[in-house]
């Protein structure tokens, strides 16, 4: 019986190849020739004056190509020929070589088998015309590769760009992590009802997704009451909770290099009923965020709704003592709602070629009222966005309103005395652009804060 994945791994590396082809041509026809395009994981680096490792991420142009663990690796592209993979596996008695993967590329590409990052070069063979990616430029030197063919701007935002489509088998590795994610999610759901600390929390989210502190794509956020009002919040306090009012978790996972990236809140016994209200009607907001992802669709404007939408919540809920449209329009729910709605998501959390204009390069800037907005890039389909409307209570960004001129529109009482213990809510899934409509690939793993 055929291996799906192998399948779609197979029609991955035959449609990367097409668009690399394409990219080389595209550039050829402006005077820019490349005879192929040398892909480097990169060196271990290590931390300043010591003798320990960085934690180890290979370039995720390189990682693309194949989930190969461990430094050094190179990838030779040829046009019009499958590339060779050139895997070192060090004979090594101080540390353990980098163990295999249970994934089909050895079947798919040719594989060479070296034991040292100069043994690697060496196998390259005549690549001294070619484009070199990767951050490691003794390597780039070591193989003759000119500097100016170093990660050349023009072939760069082409790369980008094509990663912001994901190939379907980009998009299953994708549904797998969220996959993955899952268990932790319910193991920490169900913890947070027995009022643990963050940092017991953090460790059984680690054992039920099988992960190693070093292997999650990003920082675990495991925030009870006010922290989570810290938007990137990461200290993970060891004491139990004195107070079980909300419990926000933004926590991912990782298959062959791609990342899920998964955020629910959980209002507590202690919660009061109006921040209930407030989740309830965010997820419910989100909803209608997600169901409103379309090709041709801007995510600017997608934004601008969720400050809508969020602003009804606010009046709705009495925080804000003014309408909706003049909350909006006075940008009220700017200190309430302070980051983008969301970003491209694949070898990398926030993935490249958000704000990226055309294949060719460009940038599309945010709107000066939303400037950490990560993706000003009109939607199409294949690309994998987070959606992820949120609701703070931030002292630091509340404060200047309470002498200013808007002061009478908030309902101090109520933010002070109800809702900054509870810090915020955030609620976010993983979601799938198509010509059909939306897919979410976290949900139906992971389900909502009700279910």
């Amino acid at each position: 019986m055929e291996d799906p994945l192998k399948e779609l791994y197979t029609e991955h590396i035959d449609l990367v190849c097409r668009q690399y082809d394409a990219a080389l041509a595209a550039l050829a026809a402006q005077g820019k020739h490349y005879a192929g395009i040398v892909f480097a994981a990169g060196g271990e680096l290590l931390y300043h004056a010591d003798d320990q490792p960085i934690p180890y991420r290979p370039t995720p142009h390189f990682a693309r190509w194949a989930p190969v663990q461990g430094p050094d690796h190179l990838l030779i592209f040829r046009p019009g020929e499958t590339p060779t993979l050139i895997r070192v596996v060090p004979r090594d008695y101080w540390y353990e070589p980098p163990a295999p993967v249970d994934h089909p590329y050895p079947e798919v590409l040719p594989v060479e088998v070296v034991a040292t990052a100069e043994d690697a070069i060496d196998s390259a063979g005549e690549v001294k015309d070619f484009a070199y990616v990767g951050y490691d430029l003794e390597v780039a030197e070591a193989l003759g590769i000119d500097e100016e063919a170093i990660e050349p701007e023009e072939l760069m935002a082409r790369l980008d760009w094509l990663r912001g489509l994901k190939t379907p088998y980009e998009v299953e590795c994708i549904r797998l992590a969220a996959d993955r994610a899952a268990p932790g999610h319910a193991t920490v759901r169900s913890g947070a009802r027995s009022g643990h600390s963050e940092r017991a929390l953090h460790a059984a989210y680690l054992a039920a997704t099988a992960h190693l502190e070093t292997e999650l794509p990003y920082a675990n956020i495991i925030a009870w009451n006010e922290h989570a009002a810290t938007l990137h919040y990461q200290s993970k306090d060891r004491g139990d909770p004195p107070l079980t009012a909300n419990l926000l978790i933004d926590a991912g996972a990782e298959v062959f290099g791609y990342a899920s990236d998964i955020t629910r809140t959980y209002p507590q016994s202690a919660a009061p009923l109006v921040f209930r209200e407030i989740v309830d009607r965010l997820d419910t907001l989100q909803r209608k965020l997600v169901d409103a992802v379309r090709p041709g669709r801007s995510y600017v404007e997608l934004h601008e709704a969720a400050h809508r939408g969020i602003a009804d919540i606010l009046h709705e809920t009495g925080v804000l003592k003014v309408s909706a449209e003049e909350a909006f329009e006075r940008q009220l729910t700017d200190p309430f709602f302070p980051h983008g709605l969301g970003h491209h998501l694949g070898l990398q959390v926030h993935d490249v070629g958000g704000r990226q204009a055309a294949p060719e390069g460009g940038v599309i800037d945010p709107p000066p009222r939303y400037p950490y907005l990560r993706t000003t890039r009109e939607m199409a389909a294949g690309q994998v966005l987070t959606i992820e409307p949120g609701i703070y209570f931030i002292p630091l960004l509340l404060e200047p309103h309470r002498q200013g001129g808007h002061a009478s529109a908030f309902d101090w009482k109520l933010i002070d005395e109800e809702l900054i213990v509870c810090g915020g809510v955030r609620i976010e899934d993983d979601v799938l652009c198509t010509e059909d409509g939306p897919e979410d690939l976290s949900r139906p793993a992971v389900g909502g804060h009700r279910d």
